[in-house]
């Protein structure tokens, strides 16, 4: 009865006025999309005013934090994810589907049976002879002296790289050609997954370094690649193992007898379309640099291998069931450390004529971060400075600081502290020793009176 006092103008502004049957029945999508407009308007229009009133000068506080104070923060989060280009190293870019739709989906769904159904298996039964003949050669090089024996086991990895190749359907565009074996030489490239070592062995004969694995990529690495290359694996948790290594590197070199060693100082896999930081550690041993630039193009799969979501036999089967593999590898001119150059601006002026070279995005980021939790310094640094912004925004309400960062250690620092701590120590006994007597007179005297 009153619903029907109301007028014509008021009756829009009710989103229940519509009848409905049944008690509490829910309103429309016309009048659920008026209600969340409203809410909206309202809620900006309170933000508004409340942000108005808190810049002016004059504005009296009822509470001791106002809406601005969580500004710096939610600004501070919001730039940590737009800016995460940590992450976006490692991250496997989603294929965009163009071609769902009614005229072009049956080819696709043609070109699927194609590729799973005849490919495929053509492609396995290409390994499985690249295998068949790897064995052949490999068994045939043990028959021969040292010489022959080591150009029987060269065809015989040049054979099986190529198999893959074959398999993949790769399209390998060189540009640029490897310099003569000189002394002292390493090639260095970025890294994007297992078969760039394929990529470059079906040109060059290189020796390798790098992780040790376990699984498919542990057994090509122990029985297949060991007994015919002079290979270096170490464990990269294992500091022992890192030194020993770059001893084992340096050793490498100076045997022009060898292949070329070939490095990939980032150290993991990287998408391809950013290039982490350097490890310096061939670039400490003072000799020539060929730089390596790889670039796939991914009109057709995204040679990524990103471990943690897909085993290397799923990297596989990815890659044998795509159309093709496409690559361009730019060998570039040798370089030489500066007089006056470190190691690590050695190692970082490579690394940007490869990034500038493949168009890559160079950032500095260590790409080992990615198997190791932050350390504890990190988070009391970050909340230190959470901490600091507080305290000028509140100066009379916070105290003291809670969450100072831990200072790095100095030996000659600490060996002074303890000096100063044992002769503090000497001190605070004698002092202890002079209180307790002032104490006992001062007690003998309040008794006698």
């Amino acid at each position: 009865a009153n619903m029907s006092k109301v007028p014509q103008k008021e009756s829009r502004t009710s989103v229940v006025e519509e009848p409905a049957e049944g008690f509490g029945a829910a309103p429309d999508a016309k009048d659920m999309e008026t209600l969340m407009e409203r809410f909206s308007r309202s809620f900006a229009k309170e933000i508004e005013g409340q942000l108005q009133a808190e810049s002016d000068y004059k504005y009296q506080r009822t509470t001791t934090f106002g809406f601005l104070d969580m500004a710096p923060f939610i600004r501070n989060g919001a730039e940590a994810i737009v800016r995460d280009s940590f992450t976006q190293c490692f991250l496997s870019r989603p294929r965009i589907r163009w071609n769902f739709n009614f005229y072009l989906l049956p080819l696709y769904l043609v070109g699927v049976i194609f590729r799973y159904c005849v490919l495929f298996p053509l492609r396995l039964s290409i390994i499985m002879i690249g295998l068949f003949v790897f064995s052949l050669l490999f068994a045939a090089g043990l028959l021969f002296p040292a010489r022959l024996r080591t150009r029987f086991h060269e065809s015989a990895i040049r054979a099986l790289a190529n198999s893959f190749l074959m398999s993949w359907c790769a399209v390998v565009r060189e540009h640029g050609s490897p310099p003569p074996r000189e002394k002292g030489q390493i090639f260095v490239a970025n890294h994007t997954s297992v078969i760039d070592v394929v990529l470059l062995l079906q040109r060059e004969k290189f020796s390798l370094t790098g992780q040790q694995h376990g699984g498919l990529i542990g057994f090509f690495q122990q029985y297949i690649l060991a007994s015919c290359m002079d290979n270096l694996w170490f464990d990269r948790l294992e500091s022992r193992d890192r030194h020993l290594v770059a001893k084992k590197i340096k050793e490498h070199c100076e045997d022009l007898t060898k292949a070329p060693l070939l490095v990939f100082p980032e150290g993991t896999c990287v998408n391809n379309e950013y290039l982490v930081m350097f490890k310096r550690g061939a670039f400490d041993l003072g000799t020539c640099i060929v730089p390596v630039a790889i670039k796939y193009n991914k009109i057709f799969v995204d040679a990524f291998w990103n471990s943690r979501l897909q085993s290397f036999p799923g990297h596989l089967f990815a890659l044998m069931t795509s159309w093709a593999v496409v690559c361009d590898v730019w060998y570039m001119d040798p370089q030489y450390r500066g007089e006056h150059e470190s190691s690590a601006e050695f190692a970082q002026r490579v690394k940007e004529m490869i990034a500038n070279q493949a168009r890559l995005h160079s950032v500095p980021w260590d790409g080992y971060l990615k198997y190791f939790r932050p350390k504890l310094e990190f988070y009391r640094a970050r909340q230190h400075v959470y901490e600091s912004l507080l305290q000028r925004r509140f100066p009379s309400v916070l105290g003291e600081s809670t969450f100072a960062p831990s200072p790095v250690p100095d030996r000659r620092a600490a060996e002074t502290k303890g000096d100063k701590a044992e002769k503090g120590e000497k001190g605070d006994k004698a002092g202890l020793t002079k209180r307790h007597a002032t104490t006992a007179t001062a007690a003998a005297a309040a008794h006698t009176s």
